[in-house]
């Protein structure tokens, strides 16, 4: 019993995770291309970002704050690749529902929206434009359609973070 703990479950453990990370691999390779395009759009997003925030509102520009956030949104749309071939390898896939290739790339088409989303807005405050539609929008307004109090909550917190 012993060696079972402490020579067998180590090495069960190391091949498993191995071969989760070859998975991944897998993944990334087919979904390589998805990937550079959110890469093309979160530099697209710091540099109007940047225009935004220096040109329009004349705010000061420190790159160490820019560059944290430019790397801990790669990190996080990495991150929602991971979820979605996790939910497909463990539910998606033997349920029937899709492949864990398709749930990775519904993963990396949510990085898509929020992305778009910021630079939609980016691009209007640059332009001067009143941006009406937005993700962020929609998704309150249909919250507070269907459950008004939870609606009114969520619209109060994103117009505190507004005004920071």
């Amino acid at each position: 019993m012993q060696n079972l703990i402490t020579i067998i479950a180590p090495q069960l453990l190391v091949a498993g995770a191995y071969s989760f990370i070859g998975e991944i691999k897998g993944v990334v390779f087919e979904l390589r291309w998805m990937l550079a395009f959110i890469v093309v759009m979160i530099v697209a997003d710091f540099v109007l970002g940047i225009i935004d925030s220096v040109v329009k509102r004349g705010e000061d520009f420190r790159f160490s704050r820019a560059g944290r956030r430019t790397v801990c949104k790669f990190i996080e749309y990495n991150s929602y690749l991971v979820v979605g071939f996790m939910l497909g390898i463990a539910i998606l896939q033997p349920v029937g529902i899709c492949s864990y290739t398709i749930s990775s790339i519904c993963g990396l088409g949510l990085a898509f929206l929020f992305e778009f989303d910021s630079i939609a807005d980016h691009i209007c405050a640059i332009h001067g434009i009143k941006n009406k539609v937005s993700i962020k929008r929609l998704l309150v307004g249909y919250i507070k359609k269907k459950y008004n109090t939870a609606g009114e909550i969520i619209e109060e917190i994103t117009k505190e973070e507004d005004k920071k």
